[in-house]
C-alpha cells in the first residue's frame, strides 16, 4: 500500500490526524466508493486514492471540533469520495473503450453456520435490495444511505445535504414507499 509509504514521511502530529480521519470516515469513504464502484478491489482503492488527497489539505482538519466544521468535514470527505470514486470508474470505462455494468459484489456471510442455501438465499436477498436501491435517484438515495445505513439523524442530514428537514423526510417517505414497491413480497 502506497498510503503506508506515504504515512511514514509524515510527521507524527499529520500522521495521528490522517489516522484519526481514516477511523471516523474510513467506513464512510469506503461505502461511498463500493456504491459507486460496484466492487471491493476498487473501492478499497479509490478509499486510499481518497485518503492521499485529503492528505494533500490536512490544514482544513487542524483543530476543528465544533459540530459545524464536523459536518463541513464529512461533506467535503464524502464529496472527495465520490468524486474519486467517479474518476476511477470514468478510468476504467476509457480503458475499456465501453460502459462497464457494475457487478453487485455481495460481501461473505459472517456467520459459518449458516447452510449453502441460506447463504445463497442471503445474497440474492442482497442483490435484490441494492438493484431496488440503485433505481433510486441519485438525491433520494443519499438520504436512504446517510440514514439507514450511515445512521444520521434528520438534522444532521439536513445540514450535510443542505436542505430543510422536512425535504429529508419527505425523500426518506418517498424512498420507502418506491422500496416497498419494487422489493413487493421480499423476505
Amino acid at each position: 500500500m502506497l498510503i503506508l509509504t506515504i504515512l511514514a514521511e509524515l510527521d507524527t502530529e499529520e500522521r495521528n490526524l490522517v489516522l484519526d480521519l481514516w477511523e471516523r470516515y474510513g467506513e464512510m469513504m469506503y461505502a461511498v466508493a463500493l456504491d459507486v464502484l460496484g466492487n471491493r478491489e476498487d473501492a478499497e482503492d479509490a478509499v486510499e486514492e481518497t485518503v492521499m488527497r485529503i492528505m494533500s489539505h490536512l490544514e482544513k482538519f487542524r483543530d476543528r471540533d465544533d459540530d459545524s466544521v464536523k459536518n463541513q468535514i464529512v461533506i467535503y470527505i464524502r464529496a472527495v469520495a465520490r468524486n474519486t470514486a467517479i474518476d476511477a470508474y470514468r478510468r476504467r470505462k476509457r480503458r475499456s473503450g465501453h460502459e462497464i455494468l457494475m457487478p453487485e459484489d455481495a460481501p461473505e456471510p459472517e456467520d459459518d453456520s449458516l447452510l449453502p442455501e441460506e447463504i445463497v438465499a442471503a445474497q440474492e436477498l442482497q442483490k435484490t435490495v441494492q438493484n431496488a436501491l440503485s433505481s433510486l435517484p441519485r438525491i433520494t438515495k443519499d438520504a436512504v444511505t446517510l440514514f439507514y445505513l450511515e445512521g444520521y439523524s434528520y438534522e444532521e442530514i439536513s445540514e450535510i445535504l443542505g436542505i430543510p428537514v422536512s425535504q429529508v423526510k419527505g425523500r426518506l417517505f418517498r424512498a420507502r414507499k418506491k422500496l416497498r414497491e419494487l422489493l413487493g413480497g421480499v423476505r
